[in-house]
């Protein structure tokens, strides 16, 4: 079966030595290596958004993340560290068919373009589940309003704006003219658009002329027209839409084709000395 995955881990707490964390991560990858799949890894870089670092996005110990790529060598599986933001670089290679599949613990590739995500409920890998844009009757842009405008994920959204508010929202194709006005705009043409585009989202929220909303919003108007000032906040808004990756215009490839290797018997055999205390004889 010739499947490529991408796969991103998340973690909580994390020390290094002899650790529960890396004993997880060990079990995952010797899994992953029983599966018929060349899997790849993508890391966060220095210059992911600091944004991203807010509610519900925990970040790895760089001894620890050390420890996990070379745990990886050691299986023989291939990785690198993003200049950005990973999920931009999965997004990325699943689009341009270096990937069949894209795995991850959050659904955000679907935030950067990616057109469907596989998620991991148990602790092996056996209860998943596939979410697309078809599935969810949304477009790329419909989901970017939802998170610009929904405060559940970052803190830069409508303050207590939920998702189902911005979902609602969504049906009135805001988000769909976003998304078509930042690749076919100049600056200056741009910024008219957004004017006019707060004016009749504004409008929307007080009227619910199609009566997707259910009822008024007006608190929200206060805020967009009052109080927040950053809505859209073009930080966020430039994260998605022109993400830093490794593969910027002018830049070859990094990666052409996704492979794996032959495991490191000897590295595999000192990481379950110095990292799960086991003895020679029980490895």
């Amino acid at each position: 079966m010739d499947v490529f995955i991408i796969t991103l881990f998340s973690w909580h707490q994390a020390g290094t030595g002899k650790s529960p964390e890396m004993k997880t991560i060990f079990c995952c990858l010797a899994a992953i290596s029983h599966m018929l799949l060349h899997p790849y890894f993508i890391f966060d870089g220095p210059d992911h958004p600091l944004f991203k670092e807010g509610r519900g996005c925990i970040c790895a110990l760089p001894l620890l993340e050390q420890s996990f790529q070379g745990l990886l060598m050691a299986f023989g599986f291939s990785w690198h560290t993003a200049p950005g933001q990973a999920e931009a670089e999965l997004t990325y290679f699943h689009l341009h068919g270096l990937t069949n599949a894209v795995v991850s613990p959050c659904n955000s590739v679907l935030l950067f373009g990616a057109t469907g995500v596989i998620r991991r409920y148990a602790g092996e890998y056996e209860d998943v589940k596939l979410y697309t844009l078809d599935a969810m009757e949304l477009k790329w842009g419909d989901l970017l309003l939802i998170a610009l405008m929904s405060s559940a994920k970052y803190d830069s959204g409508l303050p207590g704006c939920s998702m189902d508010i911005a979902h609602w929202v969504a049906l009135y194709m805001f988000g769909r003219t976003l998304v078509h006005a930042t690749s076919t705009y100049l600056f200056v043409e741009f910024m008219s658009f957004i004017a006019q585009w707060h004016k009749v989202l504004c409008w929307v929220l007080e009227r619910d002329p199609q009566h997707h909303l259910g009822q008024w919003h007006f608190e929200f108007t206060c805020i967009i027209e009052e109080e927040c000032t950053q809505f859209l906040d073009p930080t966020v808004l430039a994260a998605y839409l022109s993400p830093i990756m490794s593969w910027l215009e002018g830049h070859q490839l990094l990666v052409t084709v996704v492979t794996s290797c032959q495991p490191d018997l000897t590295a595999l055999v000192a990481f379950f000395s110095q990292c799960l205390d086991w003895s020679m004889d029980t490895i």
